[in-house]
């Protein structure tokens, strides 16, 4: 577990929350994603209804299930913590330096950097010719292989000749 911050006040009239962190905070929870904010000492999980970071040390943050600024009263001065868990294994964003290979033509290629967009994650991916922006989203993800660094996929026909 590692701890996001602590909780410092309401915020608007929607039931969210404001998470502030001295050292900044690293990445978003998504919804439905669990937090914890730990109530006289334990750990209770929070699903993430909507969660967003206005600037590097602050958060807003709202739960499923809590609709009101009421509802969220009592979590003031409260700590915050996410699995480390959940992050390690689905975060796309630490892939640069992998190999996609397109299952359905020849298309491969090492990925440069990972371009980080609202709602979505593209690689920019070297093919030795030129550079292909390539989404990786998770219907076109077969197959993610961390220990040999390799992705597998599942390209729409015509995508990877679409920024030559």
């Amino acid at each position: 577990m590692k701890t996001t911050g602590r909780i410092t006040k309401t915020y608007g009239f929607n039931g969210a929350v404001v998470v502030r962190s001295e050292g900044g905070i690293t990445g978003e929870p998504k919804q439905g994603e669990p937090v914890f904010v730990v109530i006289d000492g334990i750990p209770v999980p929070f699903f993430t209804r909507e969660a967003y970071s206005p600037s590097p040390g602050t958060l807003i943050i709202s739960f499923d299930d809590y609709m009101t600024a009421e509802s969220v009263e009592r979590l003031k001065g409260c700590e915050m913590i996410t699995s480390e868990d959940n992050k390690e294994g689905n975060d796309l964003s630490d892939l640069a330096g992998y190999s996609i290979v397109d299952r359905s033509c020849d298309f491969s290629g090492s990925i440069i950097r990972i371009i980080q967009n609202p709602g979505q994650l593209l690689a920019v991916v070297n093919t030795g010719a030129n550079e292909v922006l390539v989404p990786l989203h998770p219907d076109l993800i077969i197959s993610l292989n961390r220990k040999k660094k390799l992705i597998e996929m599942s390209l729409p026909e015509g995508l990877a000749g679409i920024n030559n």
